[in-house]
């Protein structure tokens, strides 16, 4: 099993209505005022708890605006799966586009608009964690640092890290109950969180190389222009040696680079993009024919693509199908 496919195992609640779907939603994060756009109301939350987190995956399906009650013993760290987000808290705006992530910590106020269909993969985070992880890393002062700015974005490539982290995450958490010598390392990877959005939120980490060549934004850099050949030509042929002329490196360094900086080969990385696509098309059309659309998206063996989309996330395609119609 890979990817969040053990989140989408643990669905709290699918619902079709506003009053409904703002309780429970509530009753999960914050309390929040929530305003609905034109649309068909297709809510789902997906939640996996460790003993200090709490991972949820939520969509409403129409725009929405939210205005949630101030949270000041924890942060979110939204990650956009699907569509983007605007945030506005404290006076400061943000969007979040789809693969990029956010740290919210207002003191003040927050407002928040989710696009029709977005989904977003959101983490609840104690401040207590987060001083204890500051703690360990001999800089007490950086929670104040990340908490300065009410809306922190994580840069692309920080980004990218996050999803993977995550990823690595669920993954152990959805296994844990076969052996209690994994509580330890859950426990670590849990920390490790705290101190992967201390150092990245805060401006810590630095990336310039010791000769002075920004080899950290280089790395940045080709990842971007990766991402944007990609997904201009999800439904093409797109071998390992076209991503490396891309990205100006050998094959051999794409692999190096790719496994550094998104946790895994450039070619299951396309393919988890590929599969990502796929899966955003098929909700906002639940009518779309399997084939076509596994094909209009680089898959042309049905059996493997099936596979592979059951692998990630956890379900069929024709069940994500008849989640999408029937709410």
């Amino acid at each position: 099993m890979s990817g969040l496919a053990a989140l989408y195992q643990q669905c709290i609640f699918r619902s079709r209505e506003q009053m409904e779907t703002h309780g429970l939603v509530a009753a999960e994060l914050s309390d929040h005022h929530l305003h609905w756009e034109a649309g068909r109301v297709d809510t789902r939350l997906y939640k996996f708890d460790t003993p200090r987190l709490s991972l949820y995956s939520l969509r409403y399906g129409p725009e929405v605006g939210i205005c949630p009650v101030v949270y000041d013993h924890f942060s979110l760290v939204h990650f956009s799966l699907t569509g983007p987000i605007e945030v506005q808290a404290d006076g400061v705006r943000r969007l979040v586009p789809q693969g990029s992530a956010v740290i919210s910590s207002p003191r003040r106020n927050i407002r928040l608009r989710w696009s029709e269909g977005s989904e977003q993969l959101i983490l609840r985070l104690p401040h207590s964690l987060m001083a204890e992880a500051a703690h360990t890393l001999g800089r007490p002062d950086l929670l104040a640092a990340v908490c300065a700015d009410p809306g922190r974005m994580l840069a692309p490539t920080a980004a990218l890290h996050w999803r993977a982290q995550l990823e690595a995450f669920v993954a152990v958490e959805g296994v844990r109950h076969k052996s209690a010598d994994l509580a330890p390392w859950l426990a670590h990877m849990e920390q490790g969180l705290a101190m992967f959005l201390l150092l990245n939120g805060s401006g810590v980490v630095d990336d310039a190389d010791p000769r002075g060549l920004p080899q950290g934004r280089q790395r940045r850099r080709r990842i971007d222009r990766l991402h944007a050949y990609a997904t201009a030509r999800l439904g093409q042929p797109i071998a390992l040696a076209d991503l490396a002329r891309v990205a100006a490196l050998s094959e051999r360094q794409l692999n190096a680079l790719c496994h550094a900086e998104l946790g895994r080969s450039p070619m299951v990385w396309l393919r988890e993009l590929r599969l990502d696509a796929v899966r955003v098309a098929l909700i906002a059309d639940p009518g779309a024919d399997l084939a076509d659309l596994a094909m209009t998206h680089g898959f042309f063996h049905l059996g493997r693509f099936s596979a592979y989309y059951r692998e990630r996330f956890g379900e069929l395609p024709s069940q994500t199908r008849k989640f999408a119609r029937n709410g």
